[in-house]
Order: structure tokens, then C-alpha cells, then sequence
């Protein structure tokens, strides 16, 4: 009996599941008028914020304790600009919208602005 118990246990399907992310797809506002931009994809764990890197062609990872956290946004910096996240309710609309304005350090002004699709990922 024991080993049927035994048994039943090893073949049971094991369905536990990791925390849950929130995966981003960015998409920049001048889409609207008719330009075509691919959309950035983004993942925010709680480990940290992972994006793809172009350049090195490789999916990176910044640390947690290195994002900026407040109130309803959150901030990515990097050596040359920093994305910012934000959680708005437009005019006219009962559901939130997350943008996000990519700001430049070297000419000190935002340069792009997004509108982010988000849907909530397991963590792999």
C-alpha cells in the first residue's frame, strides 16, 4: 500500500508556480501619427528589471535595489538616459494607462514618449 501511496505522489503532476512579473510592451507615441517603431519589451520581477540589450545582443538584468520606486512610477537609469514608468488615468478613462518618457542626460530633455501594454507573467 505504501508503495502505491508512494507512487501516486511521484506521478502527480506538480503544478507550483513562481512569482509573478509584469512583462511591458512599449510602444512610442508616434505610432498614433502614422510612423512605424517596434515596440520595447520589457520585464519587471521583483529581482529586478530585464531588458534586451541591442548592442551586445543579449538580455540583460538591472538589480532591484537599483531602480527608483515611488508612488504610482518607477525609474531605470543608464549611463546616457533613464526610462521613466509611470501609472496615469487619462481624461476621459476609469482604467490606468502605464507610459513611459525616456529622458536624455547629455541634452537634458525627454526625447520619447510611450504607451505600455502590461500583462502579468510568471517568473521563469
Amino acid at each position: 500500500m505504501k508503495r502505491i501511496v508512494l507512487l501516486f505522489f511521484l506521478l502527480l503532476p506538480n503544478t507550483s508556480n513562481a512569482d509573478e512579473g509584469l512583462k511591458l510592451s512599449c510602444t512610442n507615441m508616434l505610432s498614433e501619427f502614422g510612423r512605424n517603431y517596434e515596440p520595447l519589451i520589457f520585464k519587471l520581477e521583483v529581482t529586478g528589471f530585464h531588458y534586451f540589450d541591442k548592442i551586445s545582443k543579449k538580455f540583460k538584468a538591472i538589480p532591484a535595489n537599483e531602480l527608483e520606486f515611488g508612488e504610482n512610477r518607477f525609474t531605470v537609469k543608464f549611463p546616457e538616459y533613464e526610462f521613466g514608468f509611470q501609472r496615469i488615468i487619462f481624461e476621459g478613462e476609469t482604467v490606468p494607462t502605464i507610459t513611459m518618457s525616456k529622458y536624455d542626460y547629455i541634452n537634458n530633455r525627454f526625447i520619447d514618449h510611450y504607451k505600455c501594454d502590461s500583462e502579468r507573467v510568471y517568473v521563469d
